[in-house]
């Protein structure tokens, strides 16, 4: 047990004691290495197609639902309208 003991110890006093080699120029780790190239961004901030087809759907639905809000129950066909029991109302009204 003791023999297992010191040659793991040796074993692991030799692997400490190995200094990894020099870094070059070439390594990204290296204080000397050149910086990575810059590109220039293009702003994201630009609306592509897909966002101006969505703001144009969405704009017409919003313009539709300000008319059905304007005009709603009054526009359109009498069968249309919603039928109300005025038996109903009146029992609601009592409570």
């Amino acid at each position: 047990m003791t023999r297992l003991l010191t040659v793991s110890a040796a074993a692991l006093l030799a692997g400490c004691a190995t200094a990894p080699p020099p870094l070059t120029a070439a390594h990204p780790a290296s204080p000397d290495a050149p910086e990575g190239a810059r590109l220039a961004r293009q702003t994201s901030l630009r609306a592509d197609d897909a966002t101006r087809k969505s703001r144009t759907m969405l704009s017409a639905a919003q313009k539709e639902q300000e008319h059905w809000d304007a005009y709603g129950p009054v526009s359109g066909t009498p069968e249309d309208a919603p039928k109300t029991d005025a038996k109903q109302e009146r029992k609601h009204e009592q409570h």
